[in-house]
Protein backbone atom coordinates (compact mmCIF):
# COMPACT_ATOMS: atom_id res chain seq x y z
CA UNK A 1 0.00 0.00 0.00
CA UNK A 2 0.97 3.30 -0.68
CA UNK A 3 0.94 6.26 1.73
CA UNK A 4 -0.79 9.24 -0.35
CA UNK A 5 -0.22 11.84 2.30
CA UNK A 6 2.94 11.70 4.00
CA UNK A 7 1.78 14.09 7.24
CA UNK A 8 -0.93 12.47 7.37
CA UNK A 9 0.40 9.74 8.87
CA UNK A 10 2.95 11.42 10.64
CA UNK A 11 0.53 13.15 12.54
CA UNK A 12 -2.10 10.20 13.22
CA UNK A 13 1.04 8.42 14.51
CA UNK A 14 1.80 11.16 16.75
CA UNK A 15 -1.46 11.12 18.15
CA UNK A 16 -2.07 7.49 18.47
CA UNK A 17 1.41 7.21 20.80
CA UNK A 18 0.16 10.38 22.71
CA UNK A 19 -2.88 8.25 23.44
CA UNK A 20 -1.03 5.12 24.26
CA UNK A 21 1.23 7.70 26.61
CA UNK A 22 -2.11 9.02 28.30
CA UNK A 23 -3.25 5.51 28.53
CA UNK A 24 -0.23 4.10 30.25
CA UNK A 25 -0.53 7.11 32.95
CA UNK A 26 -4.23 6.65 33.84
CA UNK A 27 -3.30 4.08 36.03
CA UNK A 28 -5.52 2.48 38.69
CA UNK A 29 -8.23 5.49 38.79
CA UNK A 30 -11.72 4.40 39.01
CA UNK A 31 -13.56 5.13 35.52
CA UNK A 32 -17.30 5.54 37.39
CA UNK A 33 -20.53 5.14 35.04
CA UNK A 34 -21.53 8.37 33.01
CA UNK A 35 -23.94 9.35 35.33
CA UNK A 36 -21.42 9.09 38.24
CA UNK A 37 -18.30 9.82 36.57
CA UNK A 38 -15.05 8.40 38.43
CA UNK A 39 -11.50 10.25 38.04
CA UNK A 40 -10.44 8.15 35.45
CA UNK A 41 -13.65 8.85 33.30
CA UNK A 42 -12.76 11.47 31.17
CA UNK A 43 -9.13 11.06 31.13
CA UNK A 44 -9.94 7.75 29.43
CA UNK A 45 -12.58 8.98 27.07
CA UNK A 46 -10.17 11.85 26.12
CA UNK A 47 -7.52 9.35 25.71
CA UNK A 48 -10.01 6.81 23.45
CA UNK A 49 -10.88 9.27 21.34
CA UNK A 50 -7.49 10.98 20.30
CA UNK A 51 -6.45 7.42 19.61
CA UNK A 52 -9.34 6.90 17.36
CA UNK A 53 -8.96 10.14 15.90
CA UNK A 54 -5.32 9.47 15.55
CA UNK A 55 -6.37 6.00 13.20
CA UNK A 56 -8.74 8.12 11.37
CA UNK A 57 -5.80 10.77 10.09
CA UNK A 58 -3.23 7.65 9.48
CA UNK A 59 -5.63 5.82 7.31
CA UNK A 60 -7.08 8.66 5.48
CA UNK A 61 -3.05 9.23 4.79
CA UNK A 62 -3.87 5.89 2.68
CA UNK A 63 -6.20 6.72 0.79
CA UNK A 64 -6.50 10.21 0.07
CA UNK A 65 -3.78 12.58 -1.25
CA UNK A 66 -2.11 15.06 0.68
CA UNK A 67 0.90 17.15 1.62
CA UNK A 68 4.33 15.69 1.82
CA UNK A 69 5.86 15.20 5.23
CA UNK A 70 7.11 19.23 6.21
CA UNK A 71 10.48 19.98 7.88
CA UNK A 72 10.24 20.21 11.49
CA UNK A 73 10.49 24.08 12.73
CA UNK A 74 12.75 23.77 16.07
CA UNK A 75 13.27 27.04 16.74
CA UNK A 76 8.79 27.26 17.10
CA UNK A 77 8.70 23.99 18.52
CA UNK A 78 10.96 23.53 21.36
CA UNK A 79 9.10 27.19 22.99
CA UNK A 80 6.46 25.11 23.08
CA UNK A 81 7.48 22.11 24.13
CA UNK A 82 8.94 23.88 27.27
CA UNK A 83 6.07 25.86 28.22
CA UNK A 84 4.43 22.95 28.46
CA UNK A 85 7.36 21.05 30.30
CA UNK A 86 7.84 24.87 32.49
CA UNK A 87 3.54 24.46 33.21
CA UNK A 88 3.99 20.69 34.56
CA UNK A 89 7.20 21.82 36.58
CA UNK A 90 5.82 25.15 38.03
CA UNK A 91 2.10 24.20 38.65
CA UNK A 92 2.17 22.67 42.12
CA UNK A 93 4.79 24.97 43.88
CA UNK A 94 4.01 28.43 41.86
CA UNK A 95 0.51 27.93 41.86
CA UNK A 96 -2.06 27.76 38.60
CA UNK A 97 -1.72 32.04 38.05
CA UNK A 98 2.11 32.35 38.14
CA UNK A 99 2.54 28.39 36.21
CA UNK A 100 -0.20 29.82 33.25
CA UNK A 101 1.58 33.03 32.77
CA UNK A 102 5.13 31.40 32.53
CA UNK A 103 3.15 28.46 29.86
CA UNK A 104 1.86 32.17 27.72
CA UNK A 105 5.11 33.36 28.08
CA UNK A 106 7.94 30.57 27.38
CA UNK A 107 5.01 29.71 24.36
CA UNK A 108 5.24 33.01 22.79
CA UNK A 109 8.91 33.06 22.03
CA UNK A 110 8.26 30.58 19.44
CA UNK A 111 6.64 32.99 16.96
CA UNK A 112 8.87 35.94 15.99
CA UNK A 113 5.24 37.64 15.71
CA UNK A 114 4.60 38.10 18.84
CA UNK A 115 2.99 41.15 20.43
CA UNK A 116 3.78 41.48 23.73
CA UNK A 117 0.81 43.91 24.85
CA UNK A 118 -2.03 41.59 23.11
CA UNK A 119 -0.02 38.53 24.52
CA UNK A 120 -0.24 40.60 28.52
CA UNK A 121 -4.36 41.13 27.73
CA UNK A 122 -5.25 37.25 26.03
CA UNK A 123 -2.99 35.98 29.14
CA UNK A 124 -4.78 37.63 31.73
CA UNK A 125 -8.03 36.83 30.55
CA UNK A 126 -7.14 33.18 29.74
CA UNK A 127 -5.79 32.87 33.83
CA UNK A 128 -8.99 34.23 34.39
CA UNK A 129 -11.02 31.79 32.71
CA UNK A 130 -9.02 28.68 33.73
CA UNK A 131 -9.42 30.28 37.40
CA UNK A 132 -12.99 30.39 37.46
CA UNK A 133 -13.77 27.35 35.54
CA UNK A 134 -10.95 24.52 37.24
CA UNK A 135 -10.88 26.07 40.54
CA UNK A 136 -14.35 27.75 41.36
CA UNK A 137 -16.73 26.03 38.97
CA UNK A 138 -15.46 22.42 39.03
CA UNK A 139 -13.38 22.73 42.65
CA UNK A 140 -10.42 21.18 41.58
CA UNK A 141 -8.12 21.97 44.24
CA UNK A 142 -5.32 23.79 42.21
CA UNK A 143 -2.94 26.67 44.52
CA UNK A 144 -3.45 29.87 42.99
CA UNK A 145 -0.34 31.23 44.63
CA UNK A 146 2.79 29.70 46.02
CA UNK A 147 2.35 28.69 49.36
CA UNK A 148 4.85 30.46 51.44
Amino acid sequence: MRVRSPQDLVGGIALILLSILAFSQIGELKFGTASRMGPGYFPTVLSALTGLMGLVIAGRSLALDGPDRERLHWRQALPILGAILAFGLAIRPLGLVIASALLFGIAALGSPDTKWRELLVVSAALILFAVGLFVLALGLPFPLWPRL
